[in-house]
């Protein structure tokens, strides 16, 4: 049978004398008493060591001996104690990668949400980019063009028909029989399968290209390509726009740039056309190596004249038909693999591990997932800016180049159209850019001097901080690197701003749904972001950064405004219920006003203890003794009620919970309490008393019960000192820090 109290006998641990105790489980205890009176003796240095070292015997002998040997408490017996978990105040001891959301773990979840749900934009253009199935790919194309002409167009399903069934002869390579069922079928322009009867066809339904793109914004005639395509048996192409007949002699600009698509079907689409459209697009994805492009169809010359049953012969039937031009703002691209067709950018399929800052598949490999650097600073490379480059104007430099150097400065210098003598400050922002961080992929041609003549080369200019941070890292003596570190600065990794992760990661956002209630927060992720662009979905929602950059009730807000499908309901309803409860039980412990993303170790020692005290809550452990440390410390007195609310949950939940604590609405909300006393050091280290409220109030010999009746109390004092403000007095003007919120501070 479990027992229902924990039983201390003779426990001596620092000025403790001989205290013997029983101390009721599965309750809300407060120690209290005044300052050094033995409360933290008892309950960290003798229960809670206790706790400890019992359930590190209970392991195995291997396990043991990596953990190292506790010392038993100064104590005759304790019997009824739980495993113990101490929750104090300690502000050392934490990583510098550490943060709010990794030490409550909101941000692992976090990280399997954006990976589950998320959805993916290119880095460079801004478009969201997904990997579809060819099953999805057919189900949207249904969805999004299937029924949006409100009139029906059967005369094109009919001509189109004929039309297919006339040039299917011409096809090399076309084998198709048709017998039985199959005889209501019709082959394909390419010879590559079937249409359906035209009047199986949908009345109301859009025509549309399917197309398979082969070349994008690239130079040439291709002429070598169009011939492997007549060869593969396809007939039409799309050239920069224009549908036109392959068997024409197209003749192509080799220094401009081009984009063909082959197209592979011409169809109304419709439900009848199902099996068709799977054909066509399984196709169009292999020709187009995994992307392909549906293009709704303007109603061409030929079109309408045989809409006015004019006839048209069939040699301007042709030339008509490859003047057609399609409608490029309703084109929709579809792609097999997790790539961005626009820009042709690759990206892995998200994971768990790509949103960690922590992992090296998801860090900003520049800074190596700190989101700082300890690199060299520009207003410290130059003191003097009246001096000009030649002249060591950038200090670490010690003195005017050499010969070899200069004709590099020199060719650099008049690529960027600019005199090496022009004083510093008058140089222009971005040839001094050029300068110090290089000109990128830009050739530059250098001229060396020399007795035979002038020798030219070029290459690439890499900068002249670049020089500095390869003698910085080449350095061996000590102060050899401290001359140099006189000129670094630690500040935001130029690649990720202080995100820590990488471009991919970042570009992975959440569907957001609109709401009034939410534009604060919908004004904090556009000030945080840059904008994808015209070619956005619509979908407002944060990356992982700007959602751990906000306020932990910012985030619980932002995520109750999430904008699901049924699908993604179903994937992210365990995930999304263990993120919102872990942010509810920050609320409820006052830390509604902590970034996410804040360091640990800038934390101070309440506000760490109650992030502790929030993850144990969110554990859900159950039958362990928890002891706290003065919880209340440094809360507000409207938080205080919060926090008592917490802790009578993790009681409510089968556990033990100490409070060492002076807070008075803690010990009115306590189920029992213990006074110590009765006075400090060696004048304590005794029980004064054991009870509920009640019980400790109507106690004489309480010191703590004679302040709670009201018996004895602090007077105010009738004369207050006043304030005489010093001159000279040291203050912090315009400081501005993290949360604090304080414009000036003197």
């Amino acid at each position: 049978m479990e027992p229902e109290t924990i039983e201390i006998k003779n426990a001596r641990e620092h000025n403790l004398k001989e205290v013997s105790l029983s101390l009721p489980r599965n309750a809300l205890i407060c120690f209290t008493g005044v300052s050094g009176s033995g409360k933290s003796s008892l309950a960290f240095d003798t229960l809670y060591a206790e706790g400890q070292r019992r359930y590190i015997e209970s392991l195995s002998s291997y396990a043991r001996q990596f953990m190292g040997q506790m010392q038993k408490p100064d104590c005759d017996l304790i019997t009824g104690l739980s495993p113990s978990i101490a929750i104090q105040q300690k502000t050392t001891g934490w990583n510098p990668r550490s943060t709010v959301g990794t030490v409550t773990a909101v941000h692992d979840f976090l990280r399997v949400l954006y990976a589950r749900i998320g959805i993916q934009h290119c880095t460079g253009c801004g478009r969201p980019i997904t990997a579809q199935s060819v099953e999805q790919i057919i189900g949207s194309i249904l969805g999004n063009y299937a029924g949006e002409l409100s009139r029906a167009d059967n005369a094109f399903a009919g001509d189109s028909s004929r039309r297919d069934a006339e040039r299917a002869g011409d096809q090399k390579g076309a084998d198709h029989s048709k017998t039985g069922a199959e005889s209501q079928r019709l082959p394909l322009p390419n010879g590559r399968g079937s249409v359906d009867s035209p009047r199986a066809i949908a009345r109301g339904s859009v025509k549309v290209l399917i197309l398979a793109p082969v070349a994008r914004g690239q130079k040439g005639e291709f002429r070598d390509l169009f011939d492997d395509l007549i060869r593969a048996g396809f007939v039409r192409a799309r050239v920069d726009g224009e549908v036109v007949a392959l068997t024409e002699n197209l003749s192509l600009q080799k220094n401009q740039r081009h984009d063909i698509e082959v197209v592979i079907d011409r169809l109304a689409i419709g439900d009848a056309v199902r099996a068709r459209l799977s054909e066509a697009v399984q196709t169009a994805l292999r020709v187009g190596k995994g992307s392909l492009v549906v293009a709704p169809m303007e109603e061409g010359e030929s079109a309408k004249r045989r809409s006015q049953n004019e006839e048209v012969p069939r040699a301007e039937q042709r030339r008509m038909e490859s003047k057609d031009r399609v409608a490029k703002s309703a084109e929709r691209v579809y792609s097999s693999k997790y790539a961005c067709t626009h820009c042709g950018i690759s990206f892995e399929p998200p994971s768990p591990q790509m949103f960690s800052f922590n992992a090296p598949a998801g860090m900003c490999l520049t800074c190596d997932g700190l989101g700082e650097l300890y690199d060299f600073d520009v207003n410290l490379l130059v003191p003097d800016e009246s001096l000009h480059f030649l002249s060591s104007c950038i200090a670490p430099l010690k003195g005017p180049p050499g010969k070899w150097r200069r004709h590099i400065y020199e060719g650099v210098a008049k690529a960027i159209g600019i005199d090496l003598k022009t004083p510093w400050k008058e140089v222009p922002k971005k040839a001094r850019d050029a300068l110090l961080y290089g000109t990128g992929d830009r050739h530059v041609t250098y001229a060396w001097r020399w007795s035979g003549g002038v020798w030219k080369h070029g290459g690439t200019f890499a900068g002249v901080i670049a020089e500095l941070r390869e003698k910085y890292r080449k350095a061996k003596a000590g102060f050899v690197r401290a001359y140099y570190e006189k000129y670094m600065r630690r500040g935001p990794c130029p690649d990720c701003a202080g995100a820590k992760l990488n471009a991919q990661a970042r570009a992975v956002r959440l569907p957001m749904g609109a709401a009034d209630s939410g534009a604060a927060s919908n004004e904090k992720i556009k000030s945080s972001r840059r904008s994808p662009g015209p070619f956005g979905t619509g979908l407002n929602g944060p990356n992982i950064v700007e959602l751990c950059n906000m306020s932990v009730a910012e985030a619980h807000e932002t995520l109750n405004r999430l904008e699901l499908s049924p699908v993604q309901k179903i994937i992210a309803e365990e995930v999304l219920k263990e993120v919102r409860a872990r942010l509810e039980f920050l609320l409820n412990v006052g830390l509604h006003y902590l970034a996410l993303d804040r360091g640990a170790p800038t934390l101070s020692g309440g506000e760490l203890q109650r992030i502790r005290l929030a993850g144990q809550i969110g554990s859900g452990l159950v039958g362990v003794l928890y002891v706290l440390d003065e919880p209340s410390i440094g809360l507000h007195p409207r938080d205080n009620r919060k926090l008592l609310e917490s802790l009578q949950k993790l009681r409510d939940m089968g556990n033990t919970v100490i409070v060492v604590e002076h807070d008075e609405e803690t010990m009115r909300a306590a189920d029992h309490i213990v006074d110590f006393g009765p006075g400090p050091g060696v004048r304590g280290g005794e029980v004064v008393a054991a009870g509920d409220y009640e019980e400790i109030v109507a106690n004489p010999r309480s010191l703590t019960g004679q302040y709670l009746s009201g018996a004895r109390e602090i007077e105010v004092p009738k004369a207050r000192r006043p304030v005489v403000k010093r001159r000279n007095a040291p203050g912090v003007p315009g400081a501005k820090r993290r949360n604090n919120g304080i414009e000036r501070a003197d």
